[in-house]
Formats: C-alpha cells, sequence, structure tokens
C-alpha cells in the first residue's frame, strides 16, 4: 500500500516502539477531546491515526531523518492483538447466558437490523461492478451495531428500561453474534483469492465453518469456566487473568488454524469467561490492557487511510454509502420491532437507535484491506461511514425523544 512506502535506516522494532508510542498518546488526546463532547471516544481515536498516519503528518514531521509514524509489520502484530481484545471485550460485556436470555424478539429484530444491510451493501457494491469478494466484506462491514453512545443517549431520557429500550439492548447484543457469524461465512466462503465466489462450495464451506464456530463456543462455556476456576486455587497474583487472556489467545490461534479469522475465536473466549466467577476481576483487568491496546488498533485502522486517494468521487460514495447503511438499518429494525411493540413511535425510536456502527465493522474493514478485498477509496468510505452513523443517529435519537414526548410513552 502507498501509505506504508516510506522506508527507515532504524530497527524495525525500535521503529515500531516509536510509532506505537506516538499513535496511543495522541489517540488518548483525541479520544478525550472527543469523549468530553459526548461523542464516542474511538472517533477521536480513528482521526488521530488519519492525522498522525503516513499519508499525512506521520511522513510530513521528521525527527532526526526519522518519519514520525511509520507502519511495519511489528505494529500490525500489535493492532491485530488490539483487534483480539476488542472482541475479547465485546465477549465478556455479553457472556453466553445474555445471549440464551435475549429472547426471540431481539433475534427476529437483530436478524432483520442484520440481513438488510448485509443484502442491501451487497447488492449495491455488486450493482457498482465491483467483485463478489469486495461485495460481499462490504456487506459484512454493515452489519454490526455499536450501542455504546445510543445507551448514553437513553440513559439521559430515563428510557433504557421501557419496552424498546429493553428490546434495543437486547437485539443489539444478539446484533453482535451475527455480525460475528457473517463474518465467519465471508470469510470461510471467500477461499478463491480474485474475489470470485462458488455459491455451492461457499454454502457447504460456510456451513462447516458454522458448526465449527458453534462447537467451539459449546466447548469453550464448558471447559473455560472451569480452567479459570482451578487457576484460581493456585493463589498466585495474576493467575486468573492469564488464564482468561490465554484462553482468548489460545482460541484465536485455533480459529486462524481452522482458516477462520483470529478475532472470532477470542469473541469466543469472552463469552465463555464470562460464565466464570471472577468475571468483575477479569474484565477490570482487561479494561487495563485495553488503555493501550483498543486505541492503537483504531489509529493504526485511520493510519491506513491514505488520504491522497480522496476526491469528490470519493466523497459522492461516502454520503451515499452512509445513507444506504442508515435507510437498510433502520427498516431492518423498526420494520421488525413493530409487531412487538404495537408502536411506530417506539419502533422508530429502535431503528434509529440501532443504527450506529462501531467496533466490529472497524475491524471487519481492517481485515478486508489488509486482504486485498477491498481498496483505499471502499476502505474510506466504510470508515468514514461508521464515523457519521455514530454521530448523527444520537442527535437524532434526542429529538425524538423530545419532540414525539417521549418520556410520557416510555410507560
Amino acid at each position: 500500500m502507498a501509505v506504508e512506502a516510506v522506508a527507515s535506516s532504524m530497527d524495525p522494532i525500535m521503529r515500531a516502539i516509536v510509532t506505537i508510542s506516538v499513535l496511543v498518546f495522541f489517540a488518548k488526546v483525541l479520544g478525550g477531546a472527543f469523549s468530553s463532547f459526548k461523542l464516542p471516544p474511538v472517533i477521536g481515536e480513528l482521526l488521530a491515526g488519519v492525522l498522525l498516519g503516513p499519508s499525512m503528518l506521520g511522513t510530513a514531521i521528521v525527527i532526526f531523518g526519522e518519519p514520525l509514524v511509520l507502519l511495519n509489520e511489528f505494529v500490525d502484530a500489535f493492532a491485530e492483538i488490539g483487534a483480539i481484545m476488542i472482541l475479547f471485550s465485546a465477549g465478556l460485556e455479553m457472556g453466553a447466558t445474555s445471549l440464551r436470555k435475549a429472547g426471540i424478539w431481539a433475534f427476529i429484530v437483530a436478524s432483520g437490523g442484520a440481513l438488510i444491510p448485509f443484502i442491501g451493501g451487497y447488492y449495491f457494491f455488486s450493482w457498482l461492478g465491483y467483485p463478489q469478494g469486495s461485495a460481499l466484506m462490504v456487506g459484512a462491514i454493515m452489519v454490526a451495531t455499536s450501542l455504546a453512545i445510543t445507551v448514553r443517549v437513553m440513559e439521559d431520557f430515563g428510557a433504557l428500561l421501557s419496552d424498546e429500550g429493553t428490546l434495543l439492548v437486547n437485539a443489539a447484543v444478539v446484533d453482535d453474534v451475527i455480525g460475528v457469524i457473517i463474518l465467519t461465512v465471508v470469510s470461510s466462503a471467500l477461499s478463491d483469492p480474485s474475489g470470485k465466489l462458488d455459491i455451492i462450495n461457499a454454502l457447504r464451506t460456510a456451513s462447516i465453518f458454522f458448526i465449527i464456530w458453534f462447537f467451539m463456543l459449546f466447548i469453550a462455556v464448558y471447559i473455560i469456566p472451569r480452567f479459570i476456576e482451578r487457576a484460581s486455587l493456585i493463589r498466585v497474583e495474576g493467575a486468573v487473568e492469564a488464564a482468561a487472556i490465554g484462553s482468548a489467545f489460545i482460541l484465536s490461534a485455533i480459529a486462524a488454524g481452522l482458516g477462520l479469522s483470529p478475532i472470532i475465536g477470542s469473541y469466543v473466549a469472552g463469552l465463555a469467561v464470562a460464565e466464570s466467577k471472577a468475571l468483575v476481576r477479569i474484565k477490570d483487568f482487561v479494561k487495563h490492557l485495553n488503555q493501550v491496546f483498543s486505541p492503537l488498533f483504531f489509529t493504526v485502522v485511520g493510519a491506513r487511510v491514505d488520504v491522497t486517494v480522496f476526491n469528490e468521487n470519493v466523497m459522492a460514495s461516502l454520503l451515499f454509502f452512509t445513507a444506504i447503511a442508515f435507510v437498510t438499518k433502520f427498516l431492518g429494525a423498526a420494520l421488525s420491532a413493530l409487531p412487538k411493540l404495537r408502536s411506530w413511535k417506539k419502533s422508530v425510536r429502535v431503528g434509529v437507535g440501532m443504527v450506529p456502527r462501531g467496533e466490529l465493522g472497524i475491524v471487519i474493514a481492517s481485515l478486508g484491506l489488509r486482504s486485498g478485498l477491498i481498496t483505499q477509496p471502499i476502505y474510506i468510505q466504510a470508515i468514514g461511514m461508521i464515523i457519521l452513523t455514530s454521530i448523527i443517529p444520537p442527535v437524532i435519537l434526542s429529538r425524538l425523544y423530545q419532540s414525539m414526548e417521549g418520556v410520557e410513552s416510555i410507560s
């Protein structure tokens, strides 16, 4: 890629240490700035990466003859750890028990809110003439909902425990699982490097990996909590935390060995570890680790954006891409919720609340770029879409609760 074309005379490991230090520091600064405006810190972290990336200030600022930021295989390795930790954390937050308790309507709303964006993104990019592999990856990017900022808005209006609030949270929980499953299907089906898709082979391969994923989850939920409980008996400081993190990396390696993305294995590990009695302790430890690894991943994602390819056509496509992402997710979730809520107002709120995309979409976009399935212009559009869908829906949701006399209809 063009953004990685700059050479360096420094030792690659030291070069990576400098780059990681710079990216993490500025990610925390911009992430904190966005958080103070009640916006997702991840947006600031992404923008920090774009600004400090090799196509912008990263190479424009030279210190002792060396560019400030330069991506290499060691930086990519740490970013990969960041992706694994992000999906592990997502699994910890949900847990296998929460998945079972979500309810049939949560599955219905999540399915409508996931499948319609996936189909819409796939057919739109196929219509534009992109290879099937690229279109499938774009569809996968459009699936998963990021609920954090929506939850904050609903908490402000006291609506989190309302009918639509409960359905929205449960549906978003299931939505993450569907996103991971779709990524499993897409990654296993795209066995041809040219991006061509053999439908029969894809269905067969995807079915096999689908079964493998659930088998991994079943075994992990049975074994890992017991393994962690045994580790707690060792009475050595950090034994439980090491066992939990170790399970994430072991299952990531197993998933990679089976031809799946490593993050799928780490997500399974998180779901399983969440069933452990030491969950609170483990979550606190992982939270501290993610203070470094999570912002590093997102800044590297931003740094991979090559701003030199950005032009009016890319901008127009970005806005159209965002519109499709918004409309398909809104319609899929709102129409699926209507039979349950029996209220257009509440269904509209669920639809808008499901629109924001987040971490999983960013991870999938990064995987697509590194595998060559999506190009730099599509990558820019995907990152831009995720940013815009994280900013716009909370504003609309706030207006909906104000203009529709939201609070009085909550009960």
